[in-house]
């Protein structure tokens, strides 16, 4: 992505794309995240490779006095997680050959002349499924004749590939790619906050609560955050939009908080609740971070209002993003042609939408039970990695590669970025269920504080995250603890899956009670075996995609006696 450059250079690179960037709409409409960028350029310049602290960051950065803690306040973090974000998305838009970023953990800004001989053909297009990005014909030409004939459809596709390739090295904006293809994308939701209320004792006011919300929705992929001006609350009937109004009120045991979502579309509150105020601004995570996930989680408020009323001819983006998560969710066989289908248009209508990339590697490694195919991995693994060309600041990105990695056995890498993806998206309980999930597979004691964080954010319950931790649990000699979790597991009316009858068979069998881990097993068998030879060992790793999981239940279950080999 990035080649060596003189200290010289570098300098002039800094300087000339920051004044670019300024210049641009979302810069300018963000005086604060203007003077951050200015501000963090100046100093990787003035102090190469000593980027400067949190305080400094909040006090000379963001004009915070000099009484600021950064032990109790986050907000030169959660500024600069919004700077880098706003970074990612302007250059997802618009292209570049030099871009600036901001690493994570960091506050110090890098400068890349971006590569542009990167591959970027078109994955896929124009076949009637999914294919593997690496598949190549390999037909050979015999005569004078197929050779012409071949030369000829060679330079066609090369000048094609031109054609291609001139778009895509400077991407189109979004809203272009929308109009050219009927396009969706997600809804806008504009904040709003009763700024009339006066700051509590513990420091906390309405503005406080617009910052962490405004980077809370800033990381879900379910919304496009609009300033918190917004000049435009009348969206179009095709782009719905919402309103997440946030009020200080006194309730009859101290100051509590206010949420309300209104659709402007049907111009009505379809969610509200209360809360009381957390102790302080350190809280917020912890906090109000369900809030956030409730609201523009996978499965949240907004993204379930979208569902309801999806255009049966609205296939390509983000209305394809809804099909294939509400797949993902129910497992149901009927879906996954019209999943296919649409991630296939989606891609050729914008051939790096990382998203859609990352769908497309989800669905490689699919067990053959769902498509009568063998998983492919080599495929899963290229459509990651070019999900990453434009989304390397994308959770869904990154957590494919994560499970191309993870697929492979490769769990240091797997953590790598499964841990990058849930740092991206930290509200949204899927990603941080997922990379539990597989952290537990990898025998890594560190998985139960992303299961803990994935039923936190979602306590209705992920039953991803439920079947990890109680198995975390068990990895940890909590039998009993264990136990008593998964007995309060509710599984969902529509769809159980095979994880969580695994789940309880290990629990049970751990336990000692090898006449109910039987029971859990034989419901296992009956609903996802096959009528066929196969041993119960086949079965299960046929139906567990993370191989390292389904090894770790196949030797509890054997040494219990509860399955032959």
């Amino acid at each position: 992505m990035s080649s060596s450059i003189s200290d010289e250079l570098r300098v002039k690179l800094l300087r000339s794309e920051t004044d670019a960037l300024l210049q641009s709409p979302d810069f300018v409409r963000s005086p604060v995240m203007s003077q951050l960028l200015s501000y963090l350029v100046e100093e990787a310049i003035s102090h190469p490779g000593n980027p400067p602290k949190a305080y400094q960051v909040a006090v000379d950065g963001l004009g915070r006095t000099e009484d600021f803690d950064v032990q109790a306040d986050s907000y030169p973090r959660v500024q600069v997680g919004r700077l880098r974000k706003m970074l990612a998305a302007h250059y997802a838009a618009h292209g570049g050959a030099t871009r600036l970023h901001i690493p994570i953990g960091h506050y110090a800004v890098e400068v890349e002349e971006h590569d542009s001989k990167l591959d970027r053909r078109p994955i896929g297009s124009g076949r009637p499924e999914i294919a593997s990005p690496a598949a190549v014909d390999s037909a050979q030409w015999f005569t004078n004749r197929e050779a012409l004939i071949g030369l000829a459809a060679l330079l066609l596709f090369g000048t094609i590939g031109l054609i291609w390739w001139f778009n895509t090295a400077n991407p189109p904006a979004a809203e272009d790619v929308a109009a050219a293809y009927n396009y969706t994308l997600p809804p806008k939701v504009y904040i709003a906050t009763d700024q009339s209320q006066p700051s509590t004792p513990n420091g906390t006011n309405a503005a406080s609560l617009e910052l962490f919300f405004e980077d809370a929705f800033a990381s879900s992929s379910q919304v496009r955050l609009v300033a918190a001006d917004g000049a435009d609350l009348n969206p179009q009937e095709s782009q719905n939009g919402y309103l997440f109004d946030s009020q200080l009120v006194t309730g009859p045991s101290g100051p509590v908080i206010s949420f309300s979502l209104t659709s402007l579309l049907k111009n009505e509150k379809i969610w509200s609740t209360m809360m009381p105020l957390p102790e302080s601004v350190s809280e917020y995570p912890e906090k109000l971070g369900p809030i956030a996930s409730r609201v523009a989680g996978v499965y949240g408020v907004i993204p379930t209002d979208q569902r309801k009323r999806l255009p049966d001819d609205a296939m390509i983006g983000y209305a394809c993003l809804l099909r294939f998560e509400s797949y993902r969710a129910n497992r149901d066989p009927q879906q996954l042609p019209t999943v296919k289908s649409c991630v296939q248009k989606s891609l050729v209508a914008d051939p790096l939408d990382s998203s859609i990339l990352a769908a497309a590697s989800y669905l490689s490694f699919l067990r053959e039970e769902a498509t009568g195919k063998q998983p492919d991995p080599e495929a899963g693994l290229e459509y990651a990695r070019n999900a990453m060309i434009r989304g390397r600041e994308d959770a869904s990105a990154n957590f494919a590669l994560a499970r191309a990695s993870f697929f492979n056995g490769n769990c240091g890498r797997g953590k790598e970025f499964a841990e990058k993806a849930a740092e991206l998206a930290p509200y949204e309980a899927t990603i941080q269920a997922e990379t539990g999930a597989y952290l537990y597979g990898c025998n890594d004691p560190v998985a139960i504080k992303y299961l803990r964080r994935a039923i936190s954010l979602d306590p209705r319950g992920s039953i991803v995250a439920e079947t990890a931790l109680a198995l975390t649990l068990l990895a940890e000699g909590k039998d009993r603890e264990a136990l008593e979790f998964a007995e309060k597991i509710v599984p969902s009316s529509t769809v159980v899956g095979p994880y969580y009858e695994m789940t309880m068979a290990m629990v049970y069998a751990k336990n000692g009670e090898i006449e109910k881990s039987r029971a859990s097993w034989d419901r296992l068998v009956a609903d996802y075996g096959k009528d066929t030879d196969e041993s119960h060992e086949q079965m299960l790793r046929r139906l567990i995609t993370n191989p390292l999981l389904a090894d770790r239940a196949i030797d509890l279950l054997k040494g219990k006696g509860v399955i032959k080999g």
